[in-house]
């Protein structure tokens, strides 16, 4: 016979550690005294046996005939009751969940997590930071070149109009001062 008993980890929770408690029920008819009581752990291993309390396997702290403390919160534990004579077999799973999902030292994952994040930010920013000053600064070169034309780049172009011939002595005398003066010197 199987029965399941299922627990929260903080229902379970004592001073010690995690007591796992077997229903009374379970003991009513088996007061006999071929009957051992063992505990196995998840993958079948003997953790505890009550008969010999010295002899515990982690994460055991202590054992008797009705209830197991481990040292931690155990997602699952076989508890046996095992007759000879009748050949009766009692088995209880504890099914402890952890609902909390809460570490002792969560919070300082969190604050560490967000730690990083900040650092990564500040340094992306930084990087394309800089990247947009190299091109504000690239471009403000192109611009400056492009502003500041070499005087042997100026070509006069000469008219019989009196009009245009004005507007070119106006334009160079504005681009170059220096060549309108020489323009109107000659």
């Amino acid at each position: 016979m199987q029965s399941t008993v299922n627990v929260t980890c903080s229902e379970i929770q004592i001073t010690d550690g995690f007591e796992f408690r077997v229903p009374a029920d379970r003991f009513t008819h088996f007061h006999q005294s071929d009957c051992e009581l063992l505990w196995y752990s998840q993958d079948d291993r003997l953790i505890a046996d009550p008969s010999d309390p010295q002899k515990l396997i982690a994460p055991v702290i202590s054992v008797s005939s009705d209830r197991l403390v481990t040292s931690h919160c155990v997602d699952e534990l076989h508890h046996e009751i095992r007759c000879d004579t009748s050949r009766f077999r009692l088995d209880t799973i504890f099914r402890a969940r952890n609902e909390t999902a809460a570490t002792p030292n969560s919070d300082q994952w969190w604050w560490i997590s967000a730690f990083i994040v900040i650092v990564l930010l500040v340094f992306i920013c930084f990087m394309l930071r800089k990247r947009i000053f190299r091109c504000f600064q690239r471009k403000a070169q192109f611009i400056s070149q492009r502003e500041v034309p070499d005087n042997t780049d100026l070509v006069t172009v000469g008219s019989d109009h009196p009009g245009i011939g004005s507007v070119n002595q106006f334009s160079e005398s504005a681009q170059s001062p220096s060549n309108a003066d020489h323009h109107l010197m000659v």
